[in-house]
């Protein structure tokens, strides 16, 4: 009697599910699912490794473009038949064909199909411009291709950098079929798939330059000198370093350029143009783009970022009120020149 009891429980149980549309995680199971038949148990997912390709160093300020191959390592692992045929029914080969058919959709397992590919900076100083990224599919032993562009912050510190990536795709779970041969009636549902990985980046060491200091004693439609002060903000000592002005209204530079030799990381120098004004100019703070041509710890020849630095001009001043200025000079070389001729 208990056991009949059970029995009854489990029937209506069993109803109650399949008369309720049934959603697990991510899986979905058709309405046609219980009026089909299960021939094969097979065993097997995709497996998703993921390689940057190319360089892995970058300069800060960089712009790139990180590809991202995805290779899929998946398999079938196991093929067990679930259901079994007996030739001596009627039915027997149009069983067989629907199993066949059944087995060339459920070794799809280790396909991965509409991968969704999202790539994080987290804590990195990199800016992530397209961060997700679309594949179809990947077949197993087949490898997808992504492209990430990036932007490495302008101030970014040397070092190594982990990104994380995070792929989801969706692979099938179970097949089943009905219907003849003619017109098999394939039912499976699929489930989803998460897997993170990390990209590793380096901003590499190199010399950057700012701005520290500017004077000048310019004044229109004279010349003066332009004293510029540069420090070597980065990690790498720069050598046969030249720093220069561009020429740019109203200044003309009698040398726009001055060597600075080698300069190490955290050292100031200070670079001294000798400039003219034009004469149409006015009295207020130019702007001027400046940069340090260098060679690298590799020998290679770099050059910086520009830097505006302002330039201030000041009014003419009078021939009279340098005479007037100078008065006491005057007089005292006039007395010296009378002296001299008594």
């Amino acid at each position: 009697m208990r056991t009949k009891i059970v029995s009854i429980i489990a029937i209506v149980a069993t109803a109650l599910l399949l008369a309720v549309p049934v959603a697990i995680g991510s899986e979905y199971i058709p309405e046609s699912y219980t009026r089909s038949t299960n021939y094969y148990d097979v065993t097997g997912e995709p497996y998703l490794l993921a390689t940057l390709v190319g360089d892995c160093e970058f300069y800060r300020g960089e712009d790139a473009v990180l590809e991202i191959t995805l290779q899929n390592y998946g398999a079938i692992y196991r093929i067990k038949g679930d259901k079994y045929l007996n030739s001596s029914e009627e039915n027997y080969d149009d069983e067989t064909e629907l199993a066949e058919t059944e087995l060339e959709t459920e070794i799809e397992k280790s396909c991965a199909d509409h991968v969704d590919i999202v790539l994080f900076a987290g804590g990195a100083p990199v800016d992530v411009i397209v961060d997700v990224q679309e594949i179809e599919s990947i077949e197993a032993g087949k490898t997808g291709t992504v492209r990430f562009p990036i932007h490495i912050d302008d101030d970014a510190p040397a070092g190594t950098y982990h990104l994380r990536m995070e792929t989801c795709y969706d692979h099938i779970w179970n097949v089943q079929v009905s219907g003849t041969p003619d017109k098999p009636n394939i039912n499976y549902w699929n489930t989803t798939g998460v897997e993170n990985q990390t990209i590793v980046i380096v901003v590499k060491k190199e010399s950057d330059f700012e701005v520290t200091d500017v004077a000048s004693d310019l004044q229109i439609g004279g010349t003066g000198f332009l004293n510029v002060t540069y420090q070597n903000t980065g990690e790498e000592t720069a050598t046969d370093a030249i720093a220069r002005v561009s020429d740019m209204l109203p200044f003309n530079a009698v040398n726009n350029q001055e060597r600075l030799g080698t300069i190490v990381p955290g050292e100031s120098v200070t670079a001294h143009f000798r400039v003219s004004t034009d004469r149409s100019a006015v009295p207020k703070v130019y702007s001027v783009s400046t940069r340090i041509r260098f060679k690298d710890e590799d020998g290679d020849i770099r050059i910086s970022d520009p830097m505006q630095i302002g330039v201030s001009v000041a009014p003419k001043v009078p021939f009279s009120e340098k005479l007037l200025a100078n008065r006491w000079w005057l007089v005292a070389v006039a007395v010296a020149l009378l002296a001299f001729g008594g």
